[in-house]
């Protein structure tokens, strides 16, 4: 499944009525389009967001805020104190507004929590898409299919992530090496670079025990040609010979030395410290990594890179996977100023936020017209170009306990890495994995 296009936003900004109660049988009465209207007397609402840096280390946030400002100067956003982590984040704000907290008003969140949160009435709901067909239409329909909950859509889209993997173009250049197209070609060209030792390692990728792990299993498995569930979440499919396929592979990375003992300890920050410290051959990760590698003040590798869509599987096909990745803007479904709220959620997933994002970030922008036009982004950034490309794999988190099959799949894989990478396990952990994420699925607590 390709990176849906679909037509250029135009439309004007109509929300259907909506009602402020989610599927968690909270009875209040609805919000009327009239109550969501963007407000005429002065406002201030908070948000809610991690720092997003710009290409030269400043904060888009605050460029952001500007630029609505101008457009809507009765309404002041005052940014907000962030956790520290995604999941201390998820925690507090689940904490925070099922205790009826008006604030934040609006809130980054993971694309992964949309039917959490709208299962739990923690966002508010934000219409039907056919209710506003011209102005979805401008989005990829997988984000759009993301953040959308039982016919209602929950967020406003903000910017997409996509899986690459980046390499070391002066080394392959050096040993006149290819860029391996198949994870076999990579295994036996990281190899050799560490067998020349320009490299300690070959493949960096996250394999520590959290969520970065579940986004890796779900790309491998989908290169095999397999899934962890269907498109519903509901049925276990991962105890399957593609998914052994995959695993067995992620087990050999580790055991053959292509990859580093310790990366059952690695997340998205140790990968990219041994990359960019100029110590691996490969790097597995977001769209952001480009500009971090590439930044002479904190890579030894600046300049020396390249980035590709992943590799695939021998055999398996050309299709080139990518988990979705991204974070969208939710509204708290207490706000006392839902117009206001509304309104900025929305801004931001319009033509001039996503433009401001694309040319002065390394964020991919959600909105297919400005991803799509390279003269935006500039030809310095090759990972918009190659997300068109990409064959996006949907984690299951259109389940409301998705937090919990989440969990089962990225214990159980690092328990195997992290106790010998041994092959032979395999078949055992995903029988326990399948029975885990089976378990989720219905709502246990593991």
């Amino acid at each position: 499944m390709h990176l849906s296009r679909r037509g250029l936003l135009t439309g004007g900004v109509v929300l259907a009525a909506t009602a402020l109660a989610g599927c968690g049988g909270d009875a209040r009465p609805p919000v009327t389009a009239a109550d969501i209207a963007p407000p005429t007397e002065p406002v201030t609402i908070d948000w809610m967001a991690p720092e997003l840096l710009t290409n030269d280390g400043k904060d888009l946030r605050r460029s952001l805020v500007r630029a609505f400002q101008k457009r809507f100067p009765n309404i002041t956003v005052r940014l907000v104190q962030v956790p520290p982590t995604t999941d201390v984040r998820r925690t507090t704000l689940t904490t925070q507004i099922a205790s009826g907290a008006v604030t934040p008003d609006v809130y980054l969140g993971d694309c992964a929590w949309p039917a959490q949160f709208a299962h739990n009435s923690l966002a508010m709901p934000l219409g039907r898409v056919a209710d506003d067909e011209e102005f979805w239409s401008g989005y990829p329909e997988e984000v759009v299919s993301s953040i959308s909950y039982q016919g209602q859509v929950y967020a406003f889209p903000c910017y997409l992530d996509l899986a690459f993997l980046y390499y070391r173009a002066d080394l392959l250049d050096k040993h006149g090496l290819e860029v391996p197209a198949t994870w076999e070609e990579l295994r036996r060209t990281a190899l050799r670079l560490i067998d020349t030792g320009d490299v300690r390692y070959g493949l960096v990728w996250q394999g520590m025990s959290g969520e970065p792990l579940t986004c890796n299993v779900s790309e491998f498995v989908a290169d095999a040609g397999g899934a962890l569930m269907d498109l519903r979440a509901r049925r276990v499919r991962v105890d399957s010979p593609e998914a052994r396929r995959a695993l067995t592979f992620m087990t050999e990375l580790v055991s053959e030395g292509v990859s580093p003992e310790a990366v059952g300890t690695f997340a998205e920050e140790q990968t990219l410290t041994a990359f960019a410290g100029g110590q691996a051959a490969f790097l597995r990760n977001w769209s952001y990594a480009w500009g971090s590698a590439n930044d002479p003040e904190s890579s030894l590798v600046a300049g020396k890179v390249g980035a590709v869509l992943r590799p695939t599987f021998e055999g398996a096909g050309t299709e080139r996977h990518s988990t979705l990745g991204g974070w969208h803007n939710f509204v708290n479904p207490h706000t006392a100023h839902p117009g206001a709220a509304v309104a900025f959620a929305r801004w931001v997933a319009e033509e001039e936020a996503q433009t401001l994002m694309a040319a002065t970030s390394p964020y991919l922008p959600t909105l297919s017209a400005v991803l799509d036009n390279p003269r935006i982004a500039g030809p310095d950034k090759p990972t918009n170009r190659l997300s068109a490309d990409a064959a996006i794999v949907l984690r299951p988190f259109g389940s409301p306990h998705y937090p919990a099959i989440s969990k089962a799949i990225y214990t159980d894989v690092n328990r195997l890495l992290v106790d010998g990478a041994d092959p032979g396990a395999v078949g055992d952990t995903l029988t326990e994995m399948a029975q885990g994420m089976a378990l989720a699925r219905d709502g246990v607590a593991l």
